[in-house]
Formats: structure tokens, sequence, C-alpha cells
């Protein structure tokens, strides 16, 4: 338990240094806003050609 819990504190206090981290976040941010307009992409571009199929039928 003790190894345990000294990994999680080690983990904790590394996550703490890049909360901290300017340039972390802003990397972080970065990579979030990527992957969510990567994802709306692949929505809008998903229910665009539903919506053609609809209009054929």
């Amino acid at each position: 338990m003790m190894i345990e819990q000294a990994l999680h504190s080690k983990r904790l206090e590394l996550i703490r240094q890049h909360i901290n981290d300017e340039n972390y976040l802003h990397a972080a941010i970065q990579r979030l806003a990527l992957v969510l307009s990567n994802e709306l992409m692949e929505i809008s571009t998903k229910g665009g050609r539903n919506e053609q199929r609809k209009r054929r039928k």
C-alpha cells in the first residue's frame, strides 16, 4: 500500500506541475480544440451525407 500511495503522490505532484505550467496548459487546450473540431467535422460530414440520402428517397 505504501508504494501505491507514493506512486499516487508522485503522479499528483506531476499533475500539479503540469497545471501550473502555462505552456503545457496551452498545448493541452490546443489538443482538445483539435480533437473536438475533428469530431464535429466528422459529425457534420456524416450528417450531411445522411441528409442527402433522405432527400433522394
